[in-house]
Parts: structure tokens; sequence; C-alpha cells
């Protein structure tokens, strides 16, 4: 099935099982005021369940999936098809177009295939990372502007959690096929 939007938004987030609680650092008392921002010093995934007293007694439904206690290593396939109406970088109207995908340290990108003068390219790219969870679990994609001379322009990124992927029940078990058409 071919999704039309971001998986995000067909999939809740994908939080089915874990869901994303920001941590604050406490106030030193109720006066102070300020930015948000200022306190957030990280966040919290997991999950929380009630049950009826009665309930309480039996097996925690809970338990099953819960990961281990350690860093998992997990192979990570990013598969790079194509983008749209990207805005222009150019004095021409256009862009020059290359993707740079980070994860933790690690960096691949595709600036020697950039795909010259154009805002709808066709990338047909796979990149392969291996990953350690929890540590490195935010993926960010970005799209870059190859420019000859000077430092190359950010056209746009985005930023995925890896993690949620991989424990939802949403997770994908395939890959998409070896060709394709527009």
């Amino acid at each position: 099935q071919i999704y039309n939007s971001e998986l995000e938004n067909e999939f809740d987030n994908f939080e089915d099982w874990l869901c994303i609680f920001p941590l604050h650092r406490g106030k030193a008392n109720e006066d102070e005021d300020g930015n948000e921002d200022e306190h957030f010093v990280g966040k919290y995934k997991g999950s929380f369940y009630v049950y009826p007293t009665e309930e309480a007694g039996t097996e925690p439904k809970v338990s099953q999936g819960v990961p281990r206690n350690r860093p998992i290593k997990v192979l990570v396939r990013i598969y790079i098809v194509k983008a749209t109406n990207l805005s222009p970088a150019d004095p021409n109207g256009k862009a020059d177009p290359y993707v740079v995908v980070t994860v933790g340290q690690e960096q691949k990108d595709t600036k020697e295939r950039y795909i010259p003068k154009q805002l709808n390219p066709v990338f047909g790219e796979l990149v392969e990372l291996t990953v350690s969870f929890p540590m490195e679990s935010e993926l960010t994609v970005a799209i870059f502007d190859h420019d000859l001379v000077g430092s190359d322009d950010l056209i746009g990124e985005t930023k995925i959690d890896l993690e949620n992927r991989f424990y939802s029940k949403h997770r994908a078990n395939c890959g998409v096929a070896s060709q394709y058409d527009m």
C-alpha cells in the first residue's frame, strides 16, 4: 500500500506501544515564570497501564515486547525515492539537490550524485546504517543544494524517531520494489 502523507500521520506517530513524554526540570518556586524550553531536559519513552483492582494480580499485559535493558544494534535501511516541490536555491529558479542522512555520529550522503537543475528529483537511493538503541534513535534526512562555490545550502530536513518505529506493531517488514515508475 502506498501512503500519500507522512507515515507518522497514518500511524499516530508510531506511539501505539511507546509514548514520548517531555521531561522538565522543576522550578525553584511557584512564582518563577519562563520559557518551558528552558526547563526541558530530555524525554521519557514508555507506557502506562491502569488496571481495575480485580485485574491487578494477573500477569501484566505490557510484558510482551518489552525491550531488553541493554543497547540493541539494528540495521536501518532508508529508501530515498524522490522529493517533490523543493524550494529553488539557485538564481535560475532551480536546485541541485542531494541527500544527507545522519544518525548519531554516522552520516552518509549522495553529494557525488547530486541531480542538477531539478525541483522534483528522483533519487532512487538506498542508504544503510547500523545504529544502537536507545542512544541513536533520531534519524535526520536533509536535502542540500550543491554549490560549486561556497558552502552548500540546506533546502529542508526532517527528523524520524527510529526507536518508536522499531517497537511499533506497524513496523515495516519488507522494503520497496527494486524497480519503480513515477
